[in-house]
């Protein structure tokens, strides 16, 4: 899959639409339903999205967390068959947009065959844009328009971002996970720490996770950790440290059964269900001694003890 940042092409293309963060189990059915087209077609499929969080430029003081970095994101529509993932750059020029001029440049850009969308999809200035301006522009500028209706869990919940964001806050990870079709991951990379988890006997690689990106409740969890071609069995700490605090929240992940060099290395993490909540303990000999227990309840998880 290409990502793109110019989507000039004198061929049609089928096109969804989305911000597409987190690419959960809702985003898989609206873009398999592209895909089928397309290929029925004998066309691309053309995913297009954002370089941000509309809300970022909008209402800063609500934008989301982030379920997925671009590569995060990218890799994930890869995976489901999206041939491209052209990346608009979302500023205020683009969000005083019309709904018009925005289905206008989408049009100049590629030949639209067909434009699929969800059922809450809104666009252009104020959010005006929505199903009915897609029908509309498409009835006048001969494309078809596929409007994706809402996808539910096993509870009758609709699959979306927020709802994903909301479990993984409550350090639900399983219920995410279900939400998402595909484990919830952290990825960056592994920088300086303060060398506290060397003193206390459990070396760990201190992940520098993007700063916007949504992380789950604080607290243990086990998890797979990812290098390369290697994948290590591994418990991450996810918090602010209280018994010995850095003064930021911090991603601190330990091998359980390698003590590999990671430094300055790009890992990712797909995280397990949370072993216990973050607490502030009396000494580190205390916090060491429960260091002990979550690599043992970490070791279980994976049938490893």
């Amino acid at each position: 899959m290409r990502v793109i940042w110019q989507g000039q092409s004198d061929t049609p293309r089928v096109v969804a639409l989305g911000t597409f963060d987190g690419v959960h189990r809702g985003h898989g059915e609206l873009l398999d339903t592209g895909i089928r087209l397309a290929r029925r077609e004998g066309l691309l499929l053309r995913a297009c999205s954002f370089d941000r969080h509309p809300l970022e430029i909008i209402r800063p003081d609500r934008a989301p967390r982030m379920l997925t970095t671009i590569p995060e994101r990218a890799a994930l529509m890869a995976r489901t068959g999206v041939d491209e993932m052209l990346l608009l750059r979302f500023d205020r020029q683009t969000a005083d947009m019309e709904p018009e001029a925005f289905l206008e440049a989408l049009r100049n850009m590629t030949p639209l065959r067909a434009v699929i969308a969800g059922w809450n999809y809104s666009f252009g200035r104020g959010g005006r844009g929505d199903a009915e301006t897609l029908w509309k522009d498409g009835r006048e500028h001969g494309y078809e328009v596929i409007i994706q209706p809402p996808v539910t869990a096993a509870d009758g919940t609709v699959l979306s971002s927020s709802a994903i964001r909301e479990q993984l806050e409550s350090g639900n990870i399983a219920r995410a996970e279900e939400m998402l079709g595909h484990g919830y991951q952290l990825s960056g990379r592994v920088g300086e720490g303060k060398h506290m988890g060397h003193r206390i006997g459990v070396p760990t690689a201190n992940v520098g996770v993007w700063h916007l990106k949504q992380l789950p409740a604080y607290g243990v969890y086990p998890c797979f950790m990812e290098t390369g071609d290697t994948v290590y069995r591994a418990v991450v700490n996810i918090g602010l440290q209280p018994t010995m605090p850095s003064g930021k929240v911090t991603v601190e992940a330990h091998a359980l059964e390698d003590s590999p060099e990671l430094y300055g290395q790009a890992v990712r993490l797909t995280l397990g269900p949370r072993i216990r909540a973050e607490r502030k303990f009396a000494s580190p000999a205390e916090l060491a001694e429960q260091i002990g227990k979550d690599r043992e309840d970490a070791l279980k998880w994976f049938g490893m003890a």
